[in-house]
């Protein structure tokens, strides 16, 4: 690990900023845009591809690599599980969720992304009490939720949340192939290939969806947290996660994403006043920023062995 790791946590708090936003823009946008999944995916991800590629001809130095044979297989996983099969669960389930408990139930990613690290990589925290972080950053996302929250029961509710697990547990693999593909390409590079072909996967149903005979065309909202949706959490939020990842492995990276909630839960408030905050969202907070300090807390690097040095697998 770098021996300043301060930078990144501080690229991965923008991050779950820009990803607690997503929550919110999502919604807003299938607000105007009912049932165009397909097509709302494919623009985010056409806009992202065309940002990540003019990034990577000018900070890239062989920008065709990303194409070669070799990597084609392991950047389709990529685009295939991170960018298609997560937005396809987390838009559809946004139709029928709200955005606060969306963004609440991404809480339980660090589980999903550290279960999977757990399987694929075998990456262990230094320290087993630091697994407790976890359960207390958890405990966090419950506060932050409130039990109106839960006693509260909906049918449509429920099938959108049960959408967003899945994408929760998309991420997870996710995570973790892209972990493998930065072992020969760099997190650019990853995330231009995924978003390439995330984009050419999203198009194929697009063209079912009709979108240029839809009203939502003519909407600058809509246009707005597409580019918001393309650009800030996509292109910004992907590059600083997988640099992170790159750095602090992807258990301590994914510890980050019990913040999403918070982020989640504070702008939807804000923005929709349907999404109300109770008074547990100041104990949730405290709670999950205890997690995260004990997730991310530094470990002498004698008093670690091979299996569990994080930076080793």
């Amino acid at each position: 690990m770098s021996a300043s790791p301060y930078r990144y946590y501080t690229m991965l708090a923008i991050t779950m900023a820009f990803w607690g936003g997503s929550w919110v823009s999502a919604k807003i946008i299938v607000n105007i845009a009912p049932g165009m999944t397909m097509t709302v995916g494919f623009l985010r991800f056409f806009t992202a591809s065309l940002f990540f590629v003019v990034v990577l001809l000018i900070a890239g130095p062989k920008p065709i690599r990303i194409f070669r044979r070799e990597n084609l297989r392991v950047l389709f996983l990529v685009g295939l599980t991170g960018i298609f099969g997560y937005g396809v669960f987390f838009l559809t389930g946004m139709n029928f969720t709200t955005a606060a408990q969306g963004s609440i139930i991404a809480g339980i990613n660090p589980a999903a992304v550290s279960m999977v690290a757990h399987v694929v990589h075998h990456e262990r925290l230094a320290r087993k009490w630091q697994y407790s972080g976890f359960v207390l950053a958890f405990i966090g996302v419950v506060f932050v939720v409130g039990v109106q929250a839960f006693i509260e029961f909906n049918m449509q509710h429920l099938i959108g949340n049960l959408f967003i697990l899945g994408a929760i547990f998309t991420w997870g693999f996710y995570s973790s192939i892209g972990k493998e593909a930065m072992k020969t390409l760099t997190p650019l590079e990853v995330n231009t290939g995924g978003a390439i072909i995330g984009s050419l996967l999203f198009g194929l149903g697009a063209f079912n969806e009709q979108f240029w005979v839809h009203p939502a065309r003519l909407e600058p909202i809509f246009w707005a947290n597409i580019v918001y949706l393309g650009v800030f959490v996509t292109v910004v939020g992907f590059l600083f996660y997988f640099m992170s990842i790159k750095e602090l492995g992807v258990t301590r990276a994914g510890g980050f994403i019990n913040l999403v909630p918070v982020f989640g839960v504070t702008l939807s408030a804000f923005i929709m006043p349907e999404d109300a905050i109770y008074w547990t969202f100041g104990a949730g907070l405290i709670l999950i920023v205890i997690g995260i300090v004990l997730i991310n807390y530094p470990v002498k690097q004698h008093a670690l062995t091979a299996p569990q040095n994080a930076e080793e697998t």
